[in-house]
C-alpha cells in the first residue's frame, strides 16, 4: 500500500521536463500497480445528479455518525489522512434536502458538475486520481462537492476498521483549547497559525486548514449567523466568505474567535468526547 500511494503522489508531483513544467509521467506498470491496490483508476464517466444523490443515500444508511467521527479521530495521532476526510463529506450530504439539478451542468444547490464536452487528457488521467491524491494528501479539499463526498463515503467503507484511543482524543481537545487563546476578532487563518507552531501532533499547516474546514462543515466551528449544513443547507451561491482573501471553505469562512466552539453540535459529531 505504501508503493501505491508514493505511485499516486509522484503522479501529481509538478517539476520540469524537457524545460517545461508538467506533471511526472508513470510507467504503465506503476500505474496497473496503483490501480490493484485501490488507490489509483482508470477513467470512469461523470456519474449524473440524480444517480449521485441516490447512491449517497444508501451509503448513508451504512455509515454512521460514529463511524466517521472515529475515523476522523484515529487520523490525528496516525496521519492515516484517507480516515480523516470522510467526517467533512458525511456531515455536507447527511441533512442535504432533495432536489432537482440547477443548472445547465453545474447545480447550483449541491455542486455537482459536469464536463463542458468530452473529458480532454488532463481529465481522463487525473478524475478521480486527483479525488484521492487530495484525499491522501491532505485530508480532503472539495467535500461540500457531491461527487467528492460520493466518493469520498465509497472508498471509505472499503477501509480496514479501526479504533480512536485516548491520545486522538487529547489532541483534538488541545486544537479546540486553542480557540481560548485567540483574540475575538482571529479567524481561521489565526487558528490555523496557533495550532500548527504549538506542534499538537504531526501535521503542517495545509492539513490543519482542511482540518478547521471539516470542523466546520460539521458545526463544531461556526458562526452564529453563518451555520453548519445540518443546521440549514445552503446553496453554492450564498457560501462566500466576508472578504475576498478568506480561503477557507463555508461556515469556518465567516467564523471568529469569539463565536468560540458550539458545545451542541460537538456533542452531536463527537459523542465519545466529554470537552467543556
Amino acid at each position: 500500500m505504501e508503493r501505491a500511494k508514493k505511485i499516486l503522489f509522484k503522479s501529481h508531483d509538478i517539476k520540469k521536463i524537457d524545460g517545461h513544467w508538467g506533471q511526472s509521467t508513470l510507467t504503465d506498470e506503476e500505474f496497473e500497480y496503483a490501480i490493484n491496490k485501490g488507490v489509483m483508476f482508470h477513467y470512469r464517466p461523470t456519474v449524473g445528479h440524480g444517480e449521485c444523490i441516490s447512491r449517497i443515500r444508501e451509503l448513508l444508511k451504512v455509515i454512521s455518525d460514529y463511524d466517521v467521527a472515529n475515523a476522523f479521530l484515529y487520523s490525528l495521532s496516525t496521519r492515516r489522512l484517507e480516515y480523516r476526510s470522510v467526517l467533512g463529506s458525511y456531515w455536507y450530504v447527511k441533512d442535504m434536502p432533495d432536489h432537482e439539478l440547477n443548472g445547465e451542468r453545474h447545480c447550483y444547490i449541491c455542486g455537482w458538475n459536469t464536463y463542458n464536452d468530452l473529458p480532454c487528457k488532463y481529465e481522463y488521467r487525473n478524475e478521480y486520481n486527483t479525488l484521492n491524491y487530495e484525499r491522501y494528501k491532505y485530508g480532503g479539499v472539495r467535500h461540500t462537492q457531491i461527487q467528492y463526498a460520493l466518493f469520498d463515503l465509497e472508498e471509505f467503507i472499503k477501509l480496514p476498521r479501526i479504533e480512536h484511543t485516548g491520545e486522538d482524543i487529547n489532541i483534538l481537545s488541545e486544537i479546540l483549547d486553542c480557540v481560548n487563546e485567540l483574540k475575538p476578532n482571529n479567524k481561521a487563518g489565526a487558528l490555523q497559525k496557533l495550532v500548527t507552531s504549538k506542534k499538537i501532533f504531526s501535521s503542517n499547516k495545509n492539513e490543519v486548514s482542511v482540518i478547521l474546514d471539516i470542523l466546520g462543515i460539521c458545526g463544531v466551528l461556526e458562526n452564529k449567523e453563518h451555520h453548519c449544513y445540518s443546521e440549514g443547507f445552503l446553496d453554492c451561491t450564498d457560501r462566500n466568505p466576508p472578504e475576498e482573501t478568506n480561503d477557507y471553505s463555508y461556515p469556518v469562512n465567516w467564523w471568529r474567535a469569539q463565536d468560540g466552539i458550539n458545545p451542541e453540535r460537538l456533542k452531536i459529531v463527537f459523542p465519545m468526547i466529554n470537552i467543556h
